[in-house]
């Protein structure tokens, strides 16, 4: 055995065990603080921290500008201001609303939920059918599934853990507020979730990011990488598979929620471009509330070549 280098690695884990803890203590301290300010100012100002300060040392302008060049190269500058400034000022205000459950789903409380797939839902819940409610990252996303737990309605999701052991407690302890069960986003975790299904339960999944395994579909005009897996868990199991849409009015604090009529079980690959059709409709009417720093056209820009 190299002692040497397996001593280097202990050291490493030490210090890297030790960074974590120091992150986790200083997050703890930050949402401390937070909670004594105001619900209102206290996500504004999620807003505000995130637009001028984290977006700018992340870079996130320039994925922006990437995506934005990329399928919407003709956009006006106005527009295109308007997202540079709209997008990161709304991921600051959703990543503090899931750090403050309780005060969210008050507010989520006071806003209804529209559309023909929301009296669907309530009757597959009376039927004991299975659902798969699927959205885009829309303004909070987790709005919709926040208001149906407040209905007394599991939503079951996958989740993505965090690499810091102690930040992702808090994380889980948080989200696990707005919607429950969660499923880890791994092998057992998919597991779990076909298991809910299958008891005749409602799940919660995203479609609107790239996936390295992904059909090549058209979204903005442009092909990417798009995960069917929705249309395939529905028509397999029986699901409804209901597209759900929200936005953050322009109080920055309240939301407006869509649940449109069930998508008919076809093939896959159709029912997928009708999710991505509803979606590019709803991202032109509300084109600051997208996560435009995402790369959903990966490996089809022209850097990618």
């Amino acid at each position: 055995m190299n002692w040497s280098y397996y001593k280097r690695t202990r050291l490493h884990s030490r210090v890297q065990l030790i960074f974590q803890y120091l992150t986790y203590v200083t997050f703890g301290a930050i949402v401390a603080c937070l909670s004594r300010i105001p619900y209102t100012q206290r996500i504004a100002l999620g807003g505000v921290w995130f637009q001028y300060i984290v977006s700018p040392i992340s870079g996130s302008k320039a994925r922006i500008s990437e995506n934005i060049e990329h399928v919407l190269p003709n956009l006006d500058l106005e527009d295109k201001q308007k997202i540079f400034g709209g997008v990161p000022n709304n991921i600051g205000r959703t990543f503090t609303e899931l750090f403050f459950p309780d005060d969210f789903l008050r507010i989520i409380e006071t806003c209804e939920i529209t559309g023909e797939g929301y009296n669907a839902f309530k009757n597959a819940q009376l039927t004991g059918q299975p659902v798969i409610l699927v959205a885009g990252h829309f303004g909070n996303y987790d709005s919709i599934r926040g208001r149906l737990v407040l209905e007394g309605h599991n939503i079951g999701s996958l989740y993505k853990p965090l690499s810091n052991p102690f930040l992702n407690r808090i994380y889980v302890s948080r989200i696990s507020k707005i919607g429950f069960p969660l499923f880890p986003n791994d092998k057992d975790g998919m597991r779990q979730m076909i298991n809910s299904l299958q008891r005749g339960e409602t799940i919660a999944l995203m479609a609107d990011q790239a996936m390295s395994s992904g059909t090549k579909l058209p979204f903005m005009g442009r092909i990417c990488n798009t995960p069917i897996s929705a249309a395939k868990l529905a028509t397999k199991y029986g699901a409804l598979l209901i597209p759900c849409l929200s936005n953050r009015n322009k109080d920055g604090i309240t939301h407006t929620s869509v649940m449109k009529t069930p998508i008919k079980h076809t093939d896959p690959v159709e029912m997928t471009k009708q999710l991505n059709f509803l979606f590019e409709q709803h991202l032109q009417e509300n084109i600051d509330q997208w996560l435009w720093t995402h790369r959903r056209w990966k490996g089809y820009y022209r850097s990618d070549s």
